[in-house]
């Protein structure tokens, strides 16, 4: 049939080209499922790329602001002395920072620091008290806050328009419940193998980045380490395209792969020509208990068998059918990364070139950081907690083991770390994790609900690391 000179489409070919867009939406769809932790890194990787220029730029200006500070304050103390002029005001006197005192910065602007006391060396402890953290921070919890919830239940809120519905009043959590659950102090292992590190890799070549499972927050780590520390050696040279301040968006073996692919696996993103003896893996760690209730919500490439009703799941009950309820333990299948040409990453096994077989979440907790506190090279184990109640000082510490430059003013990851796409929906902000992790009645009551699980727990979780990390018992 024609109108006005053109062929329209018959039905058979409208219903041909729909057919056809729609093949090819789910083509894509499949191949987004596939490929979504790759696309994400990946994504991730081009950020961290923008945001190390940005940083750069913004290092070089303060740098340059100082140098300008230094001459002005230089030349009017000569004339000064000349008898020319007066003193030069206190607010015009050359930019020497000092993050223990606070001040102001180059642009002018205030630092609030807080509560703080001098350590031994170059580093600050500050108040652990939540208000004060989050006052130097620059969050204010009085306007409510979105706990961490799961992707299903986020999509759902989003699909009616409800995410600000989901929002709660704040309520900071105690200093003695925080000091109960993981000590008054940080607890970083590997800070004695530093200087074997350093001695080992020239400055110019020394990197570092995150590596930890999933949920351990490597993507709070990677942020921090590049908005607060910088191998300013490396950085000078100019030459380095990635990481050219040092920091590195994860291990270049694979972030959340185990201690035996380092030196046998290059990781698709950001991996590709790195030189893994030079690099410095910084661990995260959390929480074993609270760990498994980030699982819950999101489990990323762990498979279990688990639901809203028994979750973490580490021994069968009622709701567990073609199981004996309190018999055995729910296996845990962990999707690593696969062969693809790479040499294979499960030596004991050769057919096993995807999956991870462990014996329950516990156990997955408990081998995979046990393999890496018994590593015999240089590394750093940081927890998770230490990312919200002693940031300063743990960061600080952490950079000063490649020997790197903290920035004059420390700045904290107020939104999500992870963002607020794919697996990572629904994870949470800073204000929300603060009271989450410090809240020592979820901790001890609202995760190990099933008296089997906790007691299987108790049982099977590494009390050793739980110990060396100062993470208190399970009631």
């Amino acid at each position: 049939m024609a109108m006005g000179g053109r062929r329209l489409l018959t039905s058979e070919k409208t219903a041909w080209v729909l057919s056809s867009c729609l093949l090819l939406t789910l083509l894509t769809q499949v191949l987004l499922i596939v490929h979504h932790d790759e696309f994400v890194m990946q994504v991730d990787s081009w950020e961290h790329e923008l945001e190390g220029n940005l940083v750069q730029i913004d290092s070089e200006l303060r740098e340059a602001l100082g140098a300008v500070h230094e001459y002005n304050g230089g030349a009017a103390v000569a004339k000064k002395e000349a008898g020319l002029v007066a003193a030069p005001p206190a607010d015009h006197a050359p930019y020497r920072p000092d993050t223990a005192k606070g001040g102001r910065g180059p642009f002018g602007q205030e630092i609030k620091i807080g509560k703080a006391t001098k350590l031994r060396g170059n580093f600050t402890s500050y108040s652990m008290e939540p208000a004060d953290i989050l006052e130097r921070a620059g969050v204010d919890y009085k306007v409510g806050y979105v706990p961490s919830i799961s992707v299903r239940e986020m999509r759902a809120l989003r699909k009616s328009n409800l995410e600000e519905s989901a929002k709660q009043k704040a309520t900071l959590p105690s200093l003695e419940d925080i000091q109960q659950m993981y000590g008054a102090d940080s607890h970083i292992v590997g800070l004695d193998r530093c200087e074997a590190f350093r001695d080992a890799v020239k400055p110019e070549f020394r990197i570092m980045g995150p590596a930890g499972l999933f949920n351990s927050a490597t993507n709070l780590l990677n942020k921090l380490l590049k908005l607060n520390c910088s191998n300013e050696v490396r950085r000078r040279t100019k030459k380095y395209k990635a990481g050219n301040t040092g920091m590195l968006l994860q291990a270049p073996w694979g972030k959340h792969n185990p201690v035996f692919y380092r030196m046998n696996h290059v990781a698709k993103v950001g991996g590709a020509g790195i030189d893994q003896s030079h690099f410095l893996p910084i661990v995260m760690i959390k929480d074993r208990v609270t760990w498994m209730a980030s699982m819950c919500r999101h489990p990323y490439e762990a498979r279990w068998r688990h639901d809203n009703r028994h979750c973490p799941n580490l021994v069968p009950n009622k709701f567990d059918r073609g199981r004996t309820p309190g018999e055995g333990s729910m296996g845990v299948k962990v999707k690593f990364a696969t062969k693809r040409g790479y040499p294979d990453p499960v030596p004991d096994d050769p057919t096993n070139k995807t999956f991870v077989d462990y014996e329950s979440l516990a156990h997955l907790w408990s081998e995979w950081y046990r393999h890496w506190y018994d590593a015999d090279f240089p590394r750093l184990v940081v927890r998770f907690e230490d990312l919200m109640f002693h940031a300063e000082e743990s960061i600080s510490k952490v950079c000063d083991c490649i020997g790197g430059t903290m920035r004059p003013n420390f700045r904290y990851v107020e939104d999500s770390a992870k963002g607020q796409g794919g697996p990572h929906m629904g994870s949470a902000g800073f204000l929300a994790s603060l009271i989450s992790y410090g809240n020592i009645t979820l901790r001890n009551q609202d995760i190990l609900k099933d008296d089997t699980d906790r007691a299987y727990a108790r049982e099977h979780l590494d009390k050793e690391l739980m110990e060396i990390f100062g993470y208190a018992p399970i009631e």
